[in-house]
């Protein structure tokens, strides 16, 4: 099998996984990590999310980058998106892509702190998602910058950032996180996320915990779940969770 076999079939696997289980990255703050010269890290996911009285599902959510160099992290993110009303019929749809490109250009072991720019675009598909509610209408641009260092089994991390949105206000964030190895195979982790819409006129805060279980060489189980500490009930999630299956090859 070669590598582009591997990635479908990697792909086609982890959907029917998330076909009976909530799968996905653990956590919202992404670190300052890139995959390394010609490796794959791909995270096939359902991501459920209770807010502004629905249910918010991505299932499956396929999260495929691939490292370029020592790095350069290139991603690409898709989702089937079903929103579930308290009081009506669920819908579902294509969601919106995102293309990204990361840049670690601080190395931990060279300048103590491991950095990196993040700079993403999302866009509609062309189907009727976003006139129909289930994804976002208009063209987002994403920048992030993820800050981190380890300290032995202890890595903590942050990722400041700012969203200018087409259609909507635009939106500045800011996430704060830490792993932990309690051993070779499993790991804890948790994260404290902020949302600033518009100007300061909605803010949020949420909280996660989560877990990173290897499995093979090949697969990992992680998950996370959290709820929202403060904000508007219309962004602040009642609760979240987001468990799934890392593919690394």
């Amino acid at each position: 099998m070669n590598r582009f076999q591997f990635i479908i079939a990697a792909n086609l696997t982890a959907m029917l996984v998330a076909a009976t289980a909530f799968a996905g990255p653990p956590l919202i703050t992404d670190d300052p990590d890139t995959p390394g010269p010609n490796n794959w890290e791909i995270e096939d996911a359902i991501i459920s999310q209770y807010a502004n009285h629905e249910w918010q599902l991505q299932a499956p959510f396929l999260d495929n980058n691939y490292g370029v160099g020592d790095h350069i992290e290139l991603t690409y993110q898709v989702g089937w998106n079903i929103v579930v009303p308290d009081n009506g019929a669920a819908i579902s749809g294509l969601g919106n892509s995102l293309l990204g490109i990361k840049w670690r250009f601080l190395d931990q072991d060279k300048s103590w702190l491991d950095v990196s720019v993040y700079p993403q675009v999302q866009f509609n598909n062309p189907t009727s998602s976003a006139s129909r509610g289930v994804a976002t209408d208009g063209t987002s641009v994403i920048m992030p910058c993820e800050i981190g260092h380890r300290w032995g089994p202890l890595d903590v991390y942050t990722e400041p950032g700012f969203t200018w949105n087409q259609r909507g206000l635009n939106q500045g964030f800011w996430g704060l996180a830490a792993e932990y190895d309690l051993s070779e195979k499993f790991a804890l982790m948790g994260e404290l996320h902020y949302d600033c819409v518009g100007a300061f006129e909605q803010n949020s805060l949420v909280f996660n915990i989560g877990f990173s279980q290897t499995l093979t060489k090949h697969f990992a189980l992680i998950g996370s779940a959290g709820r929202a500490i403060f904000g508007p009930s219309n962004i602040a999630p009642a609760f979240m969770s987001y468990l799934g299956l890392e593919i690394t090859f």
